[in-house]
């Protein structure tokens, strides 16, 4: 398996390139998909002087490059977004099954717009974010999920 590492420098320019792009959206909320879409979400709030952020939770990889059956929301989105658009906020779109999950979830809630942003899209994703930064194949390794990922590598042998 290959493993790609950016730094904190470059993920920091990704989301400054993420929200010129997102700027015109407008986004009247910015949701971080919890845990991998938490610091860019934040970031892009930063960027974008939009103060209101809020997460849901998806529970999907079990470990590196492992899924369980179906991505599960465990932490439902816990504010009133009927009629506002909404940016969807991920790491990495990777299989795309929590970023569908997640959008139709939102949708469900009565937004009236909602759009997907991520700093890494992989080719074989069934949901093809609206902003995406690069393309790849490797497992990205985040500046804040490195000792969880070191963990994971040590246990699994990955």
């Amino acid at each position: 398996m290959e493993f790609m590492q950016p730094t904190w420098q470059e993920v920091d320019a990704m989301c400054a390139e993420l929200a010129s792009m997102v700027r015109e959206f407008r986004p009247d909320w910015i949701v971080g998909i919890s845990r991998g879409g938490l610091v860019p979400a934040r970031l892009l709030s930063d960027v974008l002087a939009n103060h209101n952020v809020t997460t849901i939770r998806i529970e999907f990889y079990k470990t590196i490059g492992e899924t369980s059956g179906f991505p599960n929301i465990t932490q439902p989105l816990q504010v009133d977004v009927k009629g506002k658009k909404v940016l969807l906020v991920d790491d990495v779109a990777d299989t795309g099954r929590s970023l569908a999950v997640a959008k139709e979830h939102v949708k469900r809630a009565g937004a009236s717009e909602v759009k997907i942003a991520a700093l890494h899209c992989k080719p074989g994703s069934i949901v093809v974010p609206d902003y995406c930064i690069g393309q790849t194949t490797a497992w990205i390794i985040y500046p804040w999920e490195v000792r969880e990922t070191e963990r994971e590598r040590k246990k699994t042998g990955k």
